[in-house]
């Protein structure tokens, strides 16, 4: 009986969710971890207590880890324990709020926000600040909010912005250049910053193996996140 809910539970996510849900998995008997894109929390809150209308909402957990707010939606389905993980970047630093939904989580979104200094949306309460801190703490003294940065020290960001961005820390300059034509060779070694699809297939096993969004690369600027 336990199997067939939590199969039932992990198709359900799968059909109502499609390409928005990132992963699904079952941890061990009566755990199911889901992680889903945040532009569905809601969404997928209200499909979930609108089929099982014995879920409970038990907690809502989160985590700074430099770059990103981790948000964790914990759930009891008839015994079984889903946890729904939405990651959001920490340059977009809002909570969406389900208290609407879900009135048991209206005070520890509230906590959250104060404790982390994100911002609640569409919460209920039009001024919902304050539960833990006064409402005149400094939004740079959160007490539980991390320095935005990655995994790399200081010196190592320059040299792995550069390789990551182009497979190679730094252009062959000029002299060099030349001097590999006197010799008769290339003016640049075949490094994939001078060949488009190199460089293409480059990036794509980087992206692949998740060293970029380990070290908190943009791919869109082509820079790392944090300096």
């Amino acid at each position: 009986m336990v199997v067939q809910l939590e199969s039932e539970i992990i198709n359900y996510l799968r059909e109502i969710l499609g390409d928005d849900l990132i992963k699904v998995y079952r941890q061990r008997e009566r755990r199911i971890f889901a992680i889903i894109k945040p532009a569905v929390l809601r969404r997928t809150i209200e499909a979930l207590k609108s089929k099982y209308s014995d879920m409970r909402f038990m907690t809502l957990s989160a985590v700074d880890n430099g770059l990103d707010m981790e948000y964790l939606y914990h759930f009891n389905i008839n015994g079984i324990v889903l946890t729904i993980r939405v990651l959001r970047p920490k340059e977009e630093p809002i909570l969406e709020s389900i208290a609407d939904i879900i009135p048991a989580a209206n005070f520890i979104e509230r906590e959250i926000s104060d404790l982390f200094g994100v911002k609640l949306v569409n919460h209920p309460e039009l001024d919902p600040s304050g539960l833990i801190l006064t409402k005149d703490w400094p939004e740079d003294q959160r007490p539980l909010r991390r320095p935005f940065e990655g995994v790399l020290p200081l010196k190592a960001r320059p040299v792995a912005e550069a390789l990551i961005a182009s497979g190679c820390v730094a252009p062959i300059s000029t002299f060099v250049q030349k001097k590999r034509e006197e010799s008769g060779l290339q003016k640049s070694p075949p490094f994939p910053f001078t060949n488009e699809k190199i460089l293409g297939e480059y990036h794509g096993i980087i992206k692949a193996s998740g060293i970029g969004d380990r070290v908190g690369f943009d791919w869109e600027k082509r820079r790392l996140r944090y300096k």
